[in-house]
């Protein structure tokens, strides 16, 4: 998952929230109608020079991208195998099949392509941003209240992970392939999940205590541009016309 608000202010940034959540949605619903492999292919380069103009840090970028290649892999190496279609390559006994490995860059070549868009249009707004942009929408107000705490704790919950993890590793453990380990992990997980209710009270408690009514006050208003217009329709006949030509 790409992290919220990874990227400096660029000229992606003055675009209302709302009309890149919009384009997103629009772009995810357009991936999944759309079996040309060529039409990705282009969409993909289009999403790479998107990020590029959000400035996106190409190290981070990277980052993601090998995390999303990882899962990735999976498809390219099984996919092909599968039976089905024309056998293009065969070697040691073991077929290719065509159908399998079109299907296979399908998923690949749209994989890429949201996790670019989602890095150039959602992943740069601030986290209150993005959940007012989601409210506006009429996103429910509780989806709204767990991504925001999600977005906020997951780095304490990780924290925690590794402080565990370094403690366990000063006791002698090393993680092998063997029931000890599997307990061990078990264990970790299950003091994991203690924790997270244990600073979810707390963390309620507090709130109740400083006035938490059950929903966040919506301070600033967004006010929709012609220049938001436009680059909402700009982005619509991209699509179009990717999803004609190509």
């Amino acid at each position: 998952m790409i992290a919220i608000g990874i990227a400096p202010r660029s000229p992606l940034s003055h675009v209302d929230p709302r009309v890149r959540l919009l384009c997103v949605l629009a772009a995810s619903a357009w991936i999944a109608a759309t079996p040309r492999l060529s039409s990705l292919l282009v969409l993909t380069a289009g999403s790479l020079l998107l990020a590029l103009v959000a400035r996106v840090p190409v190290r981070t970028l990277m980052r993601r991208l090998l995390a999303l290649n990882a899962f990735m892999a999976l498809v390219l190496v099984t996919l092909p195998l599968s039976p089905g279609g024309e056998v293009v390559y065969q070697v040691a006994g073991v077929s290719i099949h065509g159908d399998g490995l079109m299907h296979a860059l399908r998923i690949v070549l749209a994989g890429h392509a949201l996790v670019l868009l989602f890095a150039a249009l959602v992943a740069t707004m601030e986290p209150v941003t993005l959940a007012h942009a989601l409210l506006h929408l009429k996103v429910p107000d509780k989806l709204v209240r767990i991504l925001m705490f999600a977005i906020r704790y997951i780095d304490v919950l990780h924290d925690t992970r590794l402080r565990r993890e370094r403690a366990m590793r000063a006791r002698g453990f090393v993680a092998r392939c063997d029931a000890h380990t599997l307990r061990t992990t078990a264990h970790l997980v299950g003091a994991l999940v203690g924790d997270s209710l244990a600073r979810a009270q707390r963390i309620e408690q507090a709130m109740r205590a400083r006035g938490w009514r059950g929903g966040f006050p919506m301070l600033h208003h967004f006010h929709l541009r012609a220049s938001d217009l436009l680059f909402g329709l700009l982005f619509a006949a991209c699509l179009l016309s990717i999803g004609v030509i190509a």
